[in-house]
């Protein structure tokens, strides 16, 4: 008799992996990111990179490029979903004017022989698991929405600044190594499907906010710990298009 359960019970397991594997499908996206509240603001004065007190990210608006795969449960149109996605963000407008002029003021310097600078960017990694829900008023045209959480990897790329003085042999570098960081994040989108094969979405991405911690050299104070604990909280408006694989 408990052979004949476990035997039942395994040809369920099967019966069941199978259908899932049927209704699962894969989906790769390209979009736009629109940075959103403080995660856009940002001035040389007010920004999170240099400023302890700031909460303003100064990112511009970035790139995204994702992979979904939507599993069915048995239910009509509703599918658990598992997501990650890959986001860039440089600097604003107001950094990159700041920047920009900090170059040509101090290249007419006569004193100074050299000047490079490296601007810091933001990378985001998150991983997410949640549901998608899809209905189709025609065969070929679908409308869903969808929601996910889980978490988030955040990366700042150094931020480097050096001027060689005429007469120097030593160059004055100011350097900022910031140091990767971990926060919850959830999302929210909708959009619709075409031909079961094309998806034009909206969704809305709150990475979650944490600490930016840098080891940082600068010339004549040498090296200390920058630490901002407000930190920046990346939150994003994505327009994006997705193809089925």
């Amino acid at each position: 008799m408990k052979k004949l359960v476990r035997l039942f019970a395994l040809a369920a397991l099967v019966i069941m992996g199978g259908h899932a594997m049927a209704q699962t499908h894969g989906y790769m996206s390209l979009g736009a990111t629109f940075p959103m509240g403080n995660y856009g603001n940002g001035t040389a004065e007010e920004w999170a990179l240099t400023n302890e007190t700031s909460t303003n990210g100064g990112a511009s608006i970035g790139f995204n490029a994702g992979l979904k795969w939507d599993f069915g449960v048995g239910v009509p149109g509703l599918n658990v979903m598992l997501s990650i996605d890959g986001f860039y963000n440089g600097l604003n407008d107001n950094l990159k004017e700041y920047f920009d002029k900090k170059i040509v003021d101090i290249k007419n310097d006569p004193l100074v022989k050299d000047y490079s600078v490296t601007r810091p960017r933001y990378i985001n990694l998150p991983v997410m698991a949640g549901l998608n829900y899809i209905i189709y008023p025609t065969n070929s045209f679908g409308i869903f929405i969808e929601g996910g959480v889980g978490g988030n990897c955040r990366w700042i790329t150094n931020y480097e600044e050096t001027i060689k003085y005429v007469g120097d042999v030593v160059s004055a570098t100011t350097l900022m190594k910031y140091k990767t960081a971990f926060s919850f994040a959830y999302q929210v989108g909708a959009g619709f499907e075409v031909a079961k094969n094309f998806i034009i979405g909206v969704s809305y991405y709150d990475l979650g906010g944490s600490k930016i911690i840098a080891e940082r050299t600068r010339p004549v104070v040498g090296n200390d710990v920058y630490n901002n604990v407000n930190g920046v909280r990346p939150r994003m408006l994505l327009a994006r298009i997705g193809f089925r694989f």
